[in-house]
């Protein structure tokens, strides 16, 4: 069985791999997260290496306080062992997959990796381009490249990359397998904490002001989605004023938060799905699920220092790509209130933002498609991308 090595830099390109990797039953998998603990990754994927979290959890670019803190923490140690491992097993794999940015591209690269396939999850034409100094390294590093979209990948391939785009594998599995139902009359309010460390500080803030929307008389019900590296009962513990209701299952509902003035909040792990489908509106602090929520039409609400005007390198990215489909406010609760419940009442403005995001993110089958190129690289076939109808 030939082996195929996928290299991810953060929990989303984690779980986007996760997504590709499951149409691979033909491989021996192997993953080596470079930034975080992998735990997006499928137990029948090997993990190399030795994973750790650290300070600035991969947003380097958000402060000089986490480069700070990183380099205080061993970073560049951390990722020359990772570098020094990529060297010794150069020789291991058909095929190297890189999932993300530039970085895993470069690891791989530097290493002697060959042939190395690129999923660009990051860049897109809509925000921050490919440089010449990446457009460079792509020529350099990857063999053929699978971009974010259809306009990027024209973009590469006029640059001399080998490029195409066959969907998103973001949108791939977001099907809802009726794990809850809402009350008739109801509007489902998605809510993502987001997969880091921020997740316990974010949730009491967004339970809050889904507090303040029912006092408003919003007919309205929460759902959140907590990320598989998020500790639930940490969680329920960080919101004050809630009491928490475990569940037996390590997988859908996995557990609920209650208080008298309010409906019962399911926390659900694992079935992202069920809850964007019952969803009209996200409050997401997140990256992935966030951009999945405006890929099914779902505008999001999130919330930045300075909102739209003062954008950091993170939500300023998501923003970019996202365009209206993700509506940025300061980080005051009366500002996401308001803005929420705009989109609760207003049918039309949300079509208007929906249709946007899945504009922005394209249609789903991008998980198959990119295995089966994967698949046509790693046994040395000609390549023959399928593009989404």
């Amino acid at each position: 069985m030939k082996q195929v090595l996928f290299v991810s830099n953060g929990a989303g390109e984690d779980a986007i791999a996760s997504l590709i990797i499951r149409h691979l039953p033909e491989f021996e998998i192997h993953a080596l997260p470079l930034v975080g603990e992998g735990a997006g990754y499928p137990a029948s994927a090997r993990r190399l290496g030795k994973s750790r979290r650290l300070p600035s959890e991969g947003l380097l670019r958000e402060s000089l306080g986490g480069v700070v803190r990183d380099l205080a923490a061993g970073l560049p140690l951390y990722h020359l062992g990772q570098l020094r491992l990529l060297r010794r097993i150069r020789r291991d794999y058909a095929l190297t997959v890189a999932v993300g940015d530039l970085f895993p591209v470069a690891m791989a690269g530097l290493a002697g990796h060959r042939p190395l396939l690129f999923v660009g999850t990051a860049k897109s034409i809509w925000h921050h381009r490919y440089s010449r100094g990446e457009r460079a390294a792509l020529r350099t590093f990857a063999d053929f490249v699978l971009a974010r979209d259809d306009p990027t990948a024209q973009v590469l391939r006029q640059a001399g990359i080998p490029a195409a785009w066959v969907g998103n594998a973001m949108m791939d599995e977001l099907e809802s397998t009726g794990l809850f139902r809402l009350e008739p009359g109801e509007q489902g309010i998605a809510v993502f904490p987001g997969s880091r460390e921020a997740a316990y500080r974010e949730l009491p803030r967004q339970l809050e002001v889904y507090r303040r929307l029912l006092a408003r008389g919003n007919p309205i019900r929460a759902m959140v989605a907590v990320a598989r590296s998020v500790d639930v009962e940490r969680l329920a513990r960080s919101c004050t004023g809630w009491r928490y209701r475990a569940r037996s299952e390590s997988l859908g509902v996995v557990g609920e938060l209650e208080r008298t003035e309010a409906p019962a909040v399911p926390l659900v792990r694992g079935a992202l799905g069920d809850v964007l489908q019952h969803a009209t509106v996200a409050l997401g602090q997140a990256g992935t699920a966030n951009e999945q929520a405006a890929g099914l039409g779902v505008p999001v609400v999130a919330c930045a220092p300075g909102g739209e005007s003062h954008l950091g390198w993170y939500r300023g990215r998501q923003k970019g790509l996202l365009g209206e489909a993700v509506v940025v406010v300061e980080e005051d609760l009366e500002a996401l209130v308001e803005a929420v419940e705009r989109l609760v009442r207003d049918p039309e403005e949300r079509r208007r933002r929906g249709a946007v995001g899945r504009r922005r993110m394209g249609p789903a089958g991008g998980g198959k498609r990119m295995a089966a190129v994967i698949a046509q690289m790693a046994e040395e076939l000609p390549i023959r991308p399928e593009t989404p109808a």
